[in-house]
């Protein structure tokens, strides 16, 4: 896996953009309101891959806050650091093993489109409430199946034919990008991904669908609870 991601991480931002018609930056923007982040604060992206989304936190908490991104892929964190923000640093690390990350110290904690990598999601969530103070927030944003027939056949085209196509056309990896609707296939299913998430400790799990279903965004509020 991480291998694989090594691999595409020159091409990765430029396909993203592709993939998602430029909306990648606008789901980005959703995700830093669903934070409540404010000029400095202090937050943490995991599976940061180039940074777009950490990038987008470093700008809401400004240059008195500051932002941690996280990643599994030397290279993508190479990639993401040609992209300097002042007031953001990426470090090498597993989500699920926050071992040098203060209990209680971030305002905000946000994964986008990394969970469906990790198998073991209780120990992803359980860091993510820990390394959060109470009251924080915890944001995942993740690629879904949609339920509407319109939109489940535009996504049996776009993911399942076109993606694999474009993206090993173009990253020159076309392994990488059939396993991406492989791996969303296989990835849970969006009210079970809220049960996960509230019992390791997040309270007041939401979640919503975003461009016409193919998106979730699921927040949860940080408490002293751990898993249950």
């Amino acid at each position: 896996m991480r291998e694989m991601f090594d691999r595409i991480a020159g091409r990765y931002e430029l396909l993203n953009a592709v993939m998602t018609a430029g909306l990648y930056k606008l789901w980005n923007r959703k995700v830093v309101r669903a934070t409540g982040l404010r000029p400095g604060g202090d937050a943490l992206d995991l599976a940061c891959g180039t940074g777009s989304l950490t990038r987008a936190l470093a700008g809401a908490v400004g240059p008195t806050g500051s932002v941690l991104g996280v990643d599994f892929s030397p290279e993508m964190l190479r990639a993401a650091r040609a992209r300097p923000a002042k007031n953001a640093e990426y470090r090498l690390g597993d989500a699920t093993d926050l071992a040098d990350v203060p209990t209680g110290r971030f305002d905000a904690v946000t994964i986008a489109y990394g969970a469906r990598n990790i198998p073991d999601l209780d120990g992803l969530f359980a860091e993510m409430n820990r390394v959060l103070r109470p009251g924080g927030r915890a944001v995942c944003l993740e690629i879904a199946r949609p339920r509407g027939k319109l939109s489940g056949a535009f996504y049996g085209l776009w993911f399942d034919r076109i993606v694999p196509k474009v993206g090993g056309l173009i990253s020159g990896d076309a392994q990488a990008y059939a396993y991406l609707p492989q791996s969303v296939k296989a990835f849970v299913a969006p009210d079970e991904l809220a049960v996960i998430m509230g019992r390791n400790g997040l309270q007041n799990v939401t979640w919503d669908r975003l461009g016409g279903g193919i998106i979730t965004l699921h927040s949860g509020t940080g408490s002293l609870d751990g898993p249950r």
